[in-house]
């Protein structure tokens, strides 16, 4: 079976940096936890960000039938 490429996530934490490719997450708060507490920062729209193709999982997000290291399973690395 032939694994498909992903593609890049449409929104990104302004302070930790959590991805998610849910559109009614824009301008929303984020979600994940840091040291015990929620995240303070905001989901703003990737589309006008860098990004890189994950070399180790070919942008697919698996290697074999793991989650990539590398890029947490997104197939995609914000660039700077």
């Amino acid at each position: 079976m032939r694994k498909v490429k992903k593609s890049k996530p449409l929104v990104v934490c302004n302070v930790c940096g959590m991805f998610s490719n849910e559109r009614q997450d824009i301008n929303h708060r984020c979600t994940r936890a840091v040291y015990g507490r929620r995240c303070s920062g905001s989901f703003k729209s990737s589309l006008g960000m860098s990004w890189d193709e994950c070399l180790s999982c070919s942008t697919t997000g698996t290697l074999g039938s793991e989650t990539c290291v590398e890029c947490a399973g997104w197939g995609w690395r914000l660039v700077g």
